[in-house]
Formats: structure tokens, sequence, C-alpha cells
């Protein structure tokens, strides 16, 4: 018998340490990658700007207000690049401060593994790039193809490259989402939704096929605010006129059939780009105008440029805190949320911080949870009862519960294309009993006492516990208008008619008195230093990171599945379904929400 055995129990060895060896071999790699991330991260700051003459800026990824600080992040960016995103204050801060040193004469902007962001985010970079050429120096452009997004920034250049086989894709602005009702009709799941605003579209993608009349009119609206600062900016730096660019986006179509689908020679003749040339063209001529040979340029990225700077720390704090994400209640910080508990944590901390003269909320969120966004209001108030001032500014979203716990600031500043307001309520109850019969599996019980009301996902709702919800969804949006026109000083009845769910751009919400004033995080720290009573050069900017990243592990698992599997396109298909995602997770145990689904990002 054991001779019968034996070819197994040897078979059985051969398997363990194969499986063994392969395991050791993961971990000298995975080893051997970590220490390659920390030499390079280091050596980052040893590169001096001094013998530079171009500051090469090539953004890896998209656009983000903030991140985690943390080195498992920051190590994980560097192993896996294609997971790296743009920090938005060091690009326009590399991008400033270049403009006034001596050294750099040239910026070249290499657009080829950009991925975009925001418009309000893509405005302030090309804010920035103008400032550059304002200063007198020169900048070079170039993209195997511009999008909508990049080319908004590769317009502030002097000279814009693209290949004989390249295009310029500009295309109007719109609003797109997935509609499920439909589908959810064909499996038996019904989602009812109460909601409090004429506008208060959130709910739709449940509850409907299509885009209600109502959503259209206030899409439309921010829209139109969206194309004409994107117009005016392109504009401005080809120097020509907004009604072009337009002209160009609307009848494109037709401009490539004309030119025989010649599309570099038609953004030639349109003068969105300046020369054809590929990237050894783009590098040759940025080398010629600095006197260097392309083999020879003496160029720094952006990167290191930032971490060559010395970032003085002097004087008095004024904290950053980021509210960058959908408001949850709990602690669990994931991808695209905020949760209420850290975030409350760490203002609560800053109470007790005497370095700490101010807080800036530096927020882009579509709101979310109203406990949760109570909760972050309330720490707010305690700020401000500290003696410490709170001033808020806003990014590319500040609606629903991130407007409602920005009442709690003493200032509000929105971008003008910020998606600011939608003051509305709304709550998403799923009943899958529909589903369930379908599959032949029953639901039934008992309960302790025999007219006990039922919010069973599993049952549909009775007309009780409809008119209930219904009836709180009501008051808390009574309460949300009471909240607005106490903390903005306006009557019930003009905040009741600016709310009804209505998201307003940055530039209405101004005119409504909804935020104090236009602009950006420099007029909040104006605001900020203003009235904590610091004078300028006396105090410093504190960038806070996010309160809790994911840990290590996850973070693992997802740069593994990365890197093992192909890319794949995040558009307005996955944006819709991670939204659709969040709402129906939070939802349970029915959740009230203030919140605003947008896909804001411009690849």
């Amino acid at each position: 018998m054991r001779r019968l055995l034996l070819p197994f129990v040897w078979i059985g060895k051969v398997l363990h340490w194969l499986r063994v060896g392969v395991l050791n071999l993961l971990t000298l790699g995975v080893l051997a990658l970590l220490v390659a991330a920390l030499v390079a991260h280091f050596s980052s700051f040893s590169e001096p700007a001094s013998n530079s003459s171009v500051l090469w800026v090539q953004p890896e990824g998209s656009l983000v207000y903030s991140r985690s600080d943390s080195w498992q992040s920051e190590l994980l960016q560097r192993i896996h690049p294609t997971q790296r995103d743009v920090l938005l204050r060091h690009l326009v801060g590399s991008i400033d401060h270049a403009a006034h040193d001596p050294h750099i004469r040239v910026l070249a902007l290499d657009l080829s593994d950009f991925s975009g962001g925001s418009l309000t985010q893509l405005l302030n970079v090309a804010d920035a790039l103008q400032r550059f050429r304002a200063a007198g120096k020169l900048i070079y452009a170039y993209a195997p193809n511009y999008s909508t997004g990049t080319y908004l920034l590769a317009a502030q250049a002097n000279e814009v490259f693209l290949p004989q086989l390249g295009m310029a894709l500009i295309t109007p602005f719109s609003t797109d989402s997935l509609y499920f009702k439909g589908f959810f009709d064909k499996i038996g799941v019904t989602v009812s939704a109460f909601r409090q605003g004429k506008y208060k579209s959130a709910v739709e993608p449940f509850t409907r096929s299509d885009i209600s009349p109502a959503a259209a009119e206030e899409n439309r609206a921010w829209l139109h605010t969206w194309w004409q600062s994107y117009a005016e900016a392109v504009a401005r730096g080809r120097g020509t006129s907004p009604a072009a660019i337009t002209q160009y986006a609307e009848q494109l179509p037709q401009l490539l059939k004309q030119d025989q689908g010649n599309a570099a020679e038609l953004a030639v003749h349109e003068k969105l780009v300046s020369q054809i040339g590929d990237a050894e063209d783009f590098r040759a001529a940025v080398a010629k105008v600095v006197g260097e040979k392309p083999n020879d340029l003496h160029a720094i990225g952006y990167r290191r440029y930032w971490a060559s700077l010395a970032h003085e720390k002097h004087g008095a704090e004024i904290a950053v805190v980021p509210i960058d994400g959908m408001l949850v209640p709990g602690d669990s910080e994931t991808e695209g949320v905020v949760a209420a508990g850290p975030t409350v944590r760490q203002l609560d901390a800053l109470r007790h911080e005497s370095q700490v003269k101010a807080v800036i909320l530096q927020v882009d969120s579509p709101g979310g949870d109203v406990n949760a966004a109570n909760a972050i209001r309330r720490a707010v108030l305690r700020l401000r009862a500290a003696g410490k001032p709170v001033v808020v500014s806003m990014g590319t979203l500040g609606a629903s519960g991130a407007y409602w716990l920005s009442t709690g600031a003493d200032r509000i500043y929105a971008e003008p294309t910020t998606i600011a307001a939608d003051i509305g309520v709304f709550v998403l109850v799923p009943d899958f009993s529909g589903l369930l019969h379908k599959l032949g599996v029953g639901y039934s019980g008992v309960s302790s006492l025999p007219h006990s009301p039922s919010l069973s996902p599993y049952a549909p709702l009775g007309k009780p516990e409809q008119q209930a919800l219904q009836a709180v969804v009501d008051h808390i949006y009574g309460h949300f208008v009471d909240l607005v026109a106490k903390a903005r000083h306006l009557p019930v009845a003009e905040v009741d008619k600016a709310a009804q769910g209505r998201a307003w751009s940055g530039v209405d919400a101004y005119h409504l008195g909804l935020v104090d004033g236009l602009g950006g995080m420099a007029e909040a720290e104006k605001a900020a230093a203003k009235l904590a009573k610091l004078p300028a050069g006396k105090y410093w900017l504190h960038y806070l990171p996010r309160p809790a990243g994911e840990s290590t592990l996850p973070q693992l698992r997802s740069w593994a599945l990365a890197s093992l599997a192909p890319d794949l396109p995040r558009g307005v298909a996955d944006a819709a379904l991670r939204q659709a995602q969040l709402l129906l997770q939070y939802s349970r145990p029915y959740g009230i929400f203030a919140y605003l689904p947008v896909h804001t990002r411009l690849s």
C-alpha cells in the first residue's frame, strides 16, 4: 500500500516546494519594487533646478484635489504608474514658481499620458499657464491627440504640436447617465423614491428611463456656464474668439469632411495647432529655443521641481482639510467617499492645536448622507466656537450635503464653474419582492405587534409607510432651507425658491447670495487670514491628507488586479454604476440623502 502511495507523496512534496519557490520569488519581486520606489522617492529631492532651463510638465493620470499621503499610497503609485494621480496644487504651484525662476526659460507641456480632470481643475491649470506666459516665458505643448479637456491646457501654449495623423477633438459639453428602471422592471425590482425639490434628480436613474424635463432644464443652465468659461479660456490662449471655438466644436464633422478627413491640417487651418510634428519634433523645437541639442536638453520634471523647492513653514498655521467625495456615515473610508467619523475627529483635533489659527475646508463633494453632513457641520461650528475661523473653498462640486456642511463656515467661496447648492432631500427604498417571486423564493414571518410597520426590502411598502417617509423628507427639507436662510441671512421664501433641489453654477450661486464670493483657494486663503488677523508672510498653509485612507491590503489587491487585467475604459457608464452602487449601498437602512450625482471629469 505504501508503495502505491509513494508517487503521490513525492508529487505532494514537489508541489509544496514549487509553491514555496513561487511565493519566495514573488516576495523578492515585491521587495525589489519597494526598494526601487524608495530610492526613486528620496532621489527626487536631490536634483536641483539650477542647471535646468526647461520645466518639463508631463502629468500622468487625472487631476485630484487631495490624496492620502501615506507611504503605502506613495509607493503603490510609483510601483504602478497608471494608478497615479496629479495633485492639482503641486502642478499649479510648480508652474507659478517657475514663472519667477530665472533659470527656467521654457515650459514643455507633454500631455501624452494625461487623463484630464474636471473643468474647474483644468481652468486652474490653464490660469497658471497664462501667468507663466505673462511673465514673458514660452510654452510648447504636445500630445498625439487632443481631447476637449487636454486641449484646454494646450491652448495656453505659444506653440502647439500635433502629429500628422493626430486630431484635436473638441466637443460640446453634455450630461449623460444610465437609467435602470427598465432593467429593474424586467427583473422584478422596484425602487420607491421620496424626495423634496422639483429638480432633485438623483433618484431618476432608479425611477425613470430617461432624463426629466426639470433635470434637463437644470443641467442646460450650468452646462451653458461651463461652455462659456471653456470657450473663453481657449480663445484667450489662442488669440481667437469664443465664437470661433464654438463653431469648431459644433461643426467638426462637416469641417472634417471638407478637409477630406485630414484632422491635423484642419486644426492648423483653424489656428488651434501651430505646427504639425511628432514627439521628436516637439523635443527638438524645445531644445532649439534654449540653444541646446535634443539629447543634451537640461530639463527638470515638474514633480522633481516641486520636491526641490524650499517649502517654508513659519509662523501661524492655516489648516486645509479635504472634503473630497460622497459623504457617508461611520468610519470606513474607501475610494470616492468621505466618512464622517474620521473627518469629525480631524476637525475636532484642530481645536486643540494652538498653532492652527484658521481652517479652510477644500470641498469637492456631491453631498451624501444628511447625518454625515450634519455631523461635519457641527464640528465646523465647534471650531468657530473655539475662536478659529472656517472658510470653505469649493472646487468642482459643493452640492447638497456638501453645501449643508458648508453653511457652518464663516465664508464660502466657489469657482465660477463650481456646481453648488442643490438644496434638496430624498430617500430611496428598494423592493426586491418581485425578483424573489420570479426566482421562486418566498418571504414571510411574524411580528411582535399585530400592526407593526415594515421597512423590509423583501416586501412592498404600505401606504402608511410611504406617507411617513415623505413626511420625514419634507421635514428635513424644511430644516435644510431654514438652516441656509439663517446662515446666509436670507428670507426663508427666497431660499426655498432658489432651493428645490436645483444645482447652480458658482456664478449663479453668488448672485443668489448662496456663496460669499467667486474664486478658489487664493481667495479662501485671503479671507481666512483676514478673519484670523494674520499678516501676510506670517503664516503658512498646512494641507492635511485625507484623515483615513484604505489599508495596505486593499491597495495591494487593487494594484495586483490592475497589473493583471487589461485597462478598462472609465467613462460615463463607469461613473453612473459607481454612483448607483454607493446610493444603494448607503440607503440601508433607508438613509436620507442630500446628494447630486454628476459626471464632471473631462479627459
